[in-house]
């Protein structure tokens, strides 16, 4: 065995052994959630993942989701569980089974009754994303060109959910919006899953101005492996270039900022490109890697088993074991701790 045959096997090892005892937050799956993508999340080490319950329906819609999950966790009793707290993601770690986190990615189930936030909260809504693409009662998403930001209404629900323990997502955002939100916001917010738009100049993508507030008032990114935001052309996209957006966030935000958001849509069909679930509109024909179906990933990081790639990608990059835990799920862990802590108060209103 030459040198270059014993690092690598050494390193292997090593990524293996890190990757198997981290705590692995996916701040960002979407994917359809039948047995052959739970398996493939715990096979990839997946301690916790914040699952998109609605892009576009309102309340009662959503409560009929959440409803209809209740059978999806019991069937896969086994290899899953319901997320409300910190603590459940530390047992899912235990017991070895995946931690499903109930999200939206608009805050359509809001309506426009403020009132609404607590009994989502009650139902397991943990994270909530206040635009999705265009714009909504609360602000402008990332394709809406007035880019007005937010609404008088939106500034009332960013301080409800501080109130209620409810993480704000601000991936789809625009410009304004985001940057509103963060300063708004009494809590820290998060970017569940992106990239730097200087990196990639997809309008998805976060500004350096928007990834450096984020990080001042103690926010997560957590960096996306979608091939049509990790590279300008979206052939492109593999480990190194993925790895090379984790590490601009790293430089830019400081390593507690950083950490992983998938935004995995495994089996689901091609109707789910259908504009009503982009927000209403079509997606630019500019934007390709986002029309193509199925809709492309980085090479050697596209779906959850392959996580532990990143793992080892970090570790030959030379980050300490300690980093490369925040990276993978540790400092998610820390922002969910910090805000959903307050919500027990603020439910027995």
């Amino acid at each position: 065995m030459t040198v270059t045959q014993q690092y690598e096997e050494e390193l292997t090892k090593r990524a293996r052994a890190l990757h198997r005892d981290a705590i692995v937050i996916d701040a960002l799956d979407v994917s359809l959630m039948n047995r052959e993508h739970l398996e493939h999340m715990l096979e990839g080490g997946v301690t916790a993942a914040n699952v998109t319950v609605t892009i576009e329906h309102g309340f009662h819609k959503t409560v009929d989701l959440v409803h209809d999950f209740q059978r999806v966790f019991a069937e896969n009793a086994d290899i899953i569980r319901p997320v409300r707290s910190v603590a459940d993601i530390r047992a899912a770690k235990a017991e070895g089974r995946v931690g499903i986190i109930h999200g939206t990615q608009n805050a359509t189930p809001i309506e426009g009754d403020i009132r609404l936030v607590k009994p989502l909260h009650l139902l397991g809504i943990r994270i909530i994303q206040l635009a999705y693409m265009t714009g909504n009662l609360l602000g402008d998403g990332c394709l809406e060109p007035r880019n007005a930001g937010l609404t008088v209404f939106g500034r009332r629900v960013v301080h409800e959910l501080n109130r209620r323990g409810i993480l704000i997502d601000l991936s789809h955002c625009g410009e304004r919006t985001t940057l509103e939100a963060i300063e708004e916001s009494e809590q820290p917010v998060a970017f569940t899953h992106a990239c730097a738009r200087s990196r990639c100049t997809h309008p998805r993508n976060k500004s350096d101005e928007a990834m450096k507030a984020l990080a001042a008032r103690g926010g997560v990114m957590g960096i996306t492996s979608l091939a049509a935001f990790v590279a300008d052309d979206w052939r492109d996209a593999n480990l190194t270039t993925y790895l090379d957006q984790v590490e601009y966030a790293v430089q830019l935000m400081g390593i507690d900022h950083v950490g992983l958001g998938m935004d995995f849509v495994e089996f689901l069909p091609a109707s789910f490109l259908v504009p009503a679930r982009w927000g209403g509109v079509h997606v630019p024909t500019g934007l390709s890697g986002l029309t193509e179906f199925p809709i492309p990933y980085s090479r050697d990081v596209d779906d959850s088993r392959k996580l532990p790639n990143v793992t080892a990608g970090l570790l030959e990059r030379g980050y300490s074991e300690a980093d490369v835990r925040k990276v993978l799920g540790d400092n998610f862990l820390r922002l969910l701790e910090r805000v959903w802590s307050i919500s027990d108060s603020a439910d027995a209103e």
